[in-house]
């Protein structure tokens, strides 16, 4: 049992951290954690996260923000510390895994870690500077915690399942509720299957212990701006799972669109393995069926674990591909458990198959760290320093877009989305207003704006409405499919 945590340790690692630092920052998602995590370095406030280091920037509690400031703090302001947190969590996720495969894959403990860490999906997300790579490693522990705590009595159980609270803790200081669905899959699963253990899961201490480590930080928000706690509970929850404001995939067949493929093609080569190893999709459904039926407390935890949650975000309307991440680990867990009965998959097998899956997803990820993409917002500082002297620049005002806030790593300085009217609103979820144009003017900042080639009239034509001003393009850049350009607005100088 000593000898496969350490091949599986280095295992882990080679696929963590492989061209971890190589590939530039992507927008939006990672531009818009990374700028939250150097605005907190910059100015020192670790309780409200800001994304243009203005305007609170509430959409997720902070624990990866947190994160994500601590790593480049220590390491610096480069693409490898901001990767750092995501590449520890996926191999911390990978050991808890191993540790599950310990109780629920007891022939072969070691082959769901493989399995897991050898699948598309976790590899991507690990490198994905996200909530869900930190989401995915708290609810393992939380269920590993949980599997302790099922199959033990007396004082070690107490322990598992205090520990077990403080891990669902962190769970929702990362994500909010959603780090809480495996949780109602283990009480749905616990009330139906096992409601003598359900008993004892909820002691006080535990209790406190997940309050004090899940709401001290939204109490502390909520108390600074009451209306704070309407954007919570109506943008934050409500309007994810039962509206499409959030304009995420919230068609009905959204979910079939996003999560499907993800879950086909981010569990390659093992689910058509693991079809072979039953015998055929016919087969493997009779086996399944019959484990059901018979009551096995293991495959229905876990068939609790991956299907409740998964039904959950096929009816939310909130629908992105990552969101699924965390269900990979038991996915993982049901595919090894059947892998694990096959005679045919022996070892000099199991080696090869884990040998050229490895080389696959190594290839794949070195050639998405070298391959040029218009969403890189390191080829977009190039292109912008090619143009622009950024010296004594403070900020670039996107108008009537989504800013590009990966650029404050690469040219040290702010990223602001700006509204200027128009049909077109910027893709935002700050609680503040943006600035109108004017105002933004007047503060008189050594500003540049930046805006889609189209909206040239437009920027013109509202910069002549401010005031005595003067507008000259300085430069252009291309970023999302588009042609933006460059302008810098001075006073007019007076007549005469």
């Amino acid at each position: 049992m000593h000898r496969p945590i350490w091949w599986l340790l280095a295992l882990l690692c080679l696929v963590a951290f492989a061209f971890q630092g190589t590939r530039g920052i992507w927008e939006p998602d990672e531009g818009r954690y990374t700028a939250t995590g150097i605005n907190m370095l910059k100015s020192g406030d670790w309780l409200v996260p800001t994304v243009d280091g203005e305007h609170p920037h509430l959409t997720k509690p902070p624990i990866t923000y947190w994160a994500l400031a601590a790593s480049m703090g220590a390491f610096g302001r480069n693409e490898w510390a901001a990767r750092l947190p995501g590449a520890l969590a996926f191999v911390g996720t990978g050991l808890l895994v191993f540790g599950l495969g310990r109780r629920l894959c007891a022939a072969k403990p070691w082959l769901p870690a493989v399995v897991w860490s050898l699948s598309l999906a976790p590899m991507a997300g690990g490198n994905i500077i996200s909530t869900d790579a930190l989401l995915t490693l708290f609810e393992t522990a939380a269920m590993f915690a949980f599997v302790e705590a099922w199959l033990r009595d007396g004082p070690d159980r107490r322990r598992w399942v205090l520990g077990m609270w403080l891990c669902w803790g962190l769970a929702f200081m990362t994500k909010g509720p959603p780090g809480l669905l495996p949780f109602g899959a283990m009480v749905t699963f616990l009330a139906i299957h096992d409601r003598a253990r359900l008993r004892g899961l909820f002691p006080p201490l535990g209790l406190l212990a997940f309050a004090v480590v899940a709401f001290t930080w939204f109490a502390i928000v909520v108390y600074q701006q009451p209306d704070r706690l309407g954007y919570f509970l109506g943008s934050e929850v409500y309007d994810r799972v039962f509206t499409a404001r959030h304009d995420r995939n919230a068609q009905w067949y959204g979910g079939l669109k996003v999560y499907l493929p993800v879950l086909l093609a981010g569990a390659l080569p093992w689910w058509v393995l693991a079809l072979a190893a039953a015998g055929g999709p016919r087969a493997a459904w009779q086996r399944a069926r019959t484990r059901v039926r018979g009551r096995d407390r293991d495959t229905l935890l876990l068939l609790y674990w991956f299907l409740l949650p998964l039904a959950v975000f096929f009816l939310a309307r909130s629908r992105l591909e990552l969101y699924v991440l965390p269900l990979f680990v038991p996915l993982a867990l049901l595919l090894a458990r059947s892998l694990a009965e096959w005679p045919w998959l022996c070892g000099r097998r199991l080696a090869m198959i884990a040998a050229i899956t490895a080389a696959a997803l190594l290839a794949l990820k070195g050639t998405a760290a070298h391959t040029s993409h218009d969403r890189d917002a390191r080829l977009m500082a190039a292109q912008i320093r090619e143009a622009v002297d950024m010296r004594g620049i403070e900020e670039i005002a996107f108008l009537d877009m989504r800013a590009f806030f990966g650029l404050t790593m690469y040219l040290d300085v702010r990223a602001e989305s700006v509204r200027i009217g128009g049909p077109e609103r910027p893709h935002s979820r700050q609680i503040a207003t943006e600035d109108e144009l004017c105002a933004e003017l007047d503060e008189r900042e050594r500003n540049v704006y930046a805006f889609k080639r189209a909206r040239e009239v437009q920027f013109t034509a509202a910069v002549a409405a401010c005031g005595p001003y003067q507008a000259r393009q300085i430069g252009s850049f291309r970023g999302d499919g588009h042609e933006i350009v460059l302008f810098d607005v001075r006073p007019a100088a007076p007549a005469g």
